[in-house]
């Protein structure tokens, strides 16, 4: 099955959603003569990385303006939108940064919540964050899609979760510092190799706030872990083409997730062995 995706990756500016948001709209309009199944943007893509503005800047589900955002986007390039992130505003009163899953018609189909939150290093998403519980896989014609955003991507078990399933890409949304360009790197590939499943990863690019800056380098994986299409830290898109079936044909040749030993594991015993130095 092939897919022609479409990756952007943005500079939020903070405190302007609505620069933001045409921002946005102008990146993707350079490919308006072109066809997409998906289109993909980074974790909190409208208002930025910046924790102390995320109860400001919450939306609920029946009234966010990013979404009417996605939905018009869906609808003119009668594409699936993953979303991004934004803030939700949950019944009750919680706080979730939500990935919204828009289809080719302008419906919401669903929303996945950020299970794992980064508060390290002056991060403060816990604070203001809630964690999300629940796995979200969409079934997309003949292929299975699992989806994570940003800090996910340091639990492999996650992303094994989504293979053992059936799942054959994996889309992960981001706002990525650009102090960790090695790990960013390493564990797409690493996620996208040990479940033969291609990666596709969208990131915000630029400044924050103070010498805070995104990495940007959003990309497309293959199942072998080859990078098929990256951007640098330029505010642009990836365009790209890619197809299933190497996903099929890789694990048909090398059966790794059926070699697997997941549910023996948790009957292993282990020993401690003392050695004298």
């Amino acid at each position: 099955m092939k897919l022609k995706i479409l990756v952007v990756q943005n500079n939020a500016i903070i405190g302007n959603k609505q620069a933001t948001l045409n921002n946005v709209e102008q990146l993707i309009s350079k490919y308006n003569n072109q066809h997409f199944d998906i289109i993909v943007l980074p974790e909190v893509f409208a208002i930025g990385w910046y924790c102390k503005n995320f109860p400001k800047e919450a939306e609920t589900l029946d009234n966010s303006e990013t979404i009417s955002f996605l939905k018009n986007i869906a609808k003119e390039y009668k594409s699936l939108v993953v979303g991004g992130t934004f803030i939700q505003k949950t019944k009750d009163g919680l706080l979730k940064n939500t990935c919204p899953v828009i289809s080719s018609k302008g419906q919401l189909v669903t929303t996945y919540d950020k299970m794992h939150l980064f508060s390290h290093n002056g991060s403060e998403e816990n604070k203001f964050i809630a964690k999300g519980n629940e796995l979200k896989i969409l079934d997309f014609g003949k292929t299975k899609i699992g989806l994570s955003i940003c800090y996910d991507i340091r639990f492999p078990e996650l992303y094994r979760t989504y293979s053992k399933a059936g799942v054959e890409i994996f889309i992960n949304t981001a706002a990525w510092s650009i102090n960790k360009p090695e790990h960013w790197d390493i564990m797409h590939k690493a996620r996208a190799i040990e479940n033969q499943c291609f990666m596709i990863v969208a990131d915000q690019t630029g400044k924050i706030t103070g010498n805070e800056y995104n990495l940007g380098h959003s990309m497309i994986i293959n199942p072998w872990g080859t990078v098929l299409s990256e951007l640098q830290s330029e505010e642009e898109c990836i365009y790209y083409e890619i197809d299933t079936d190497e996903v099929k044909k890789l694990r048909e040749k090398f059966p790794l997730i059926k070699d697997r030993r997941d549910m023996e594991f948790t009957a292993f015993k282990y020993k401690e062995i003392k050695v004298n130095e």
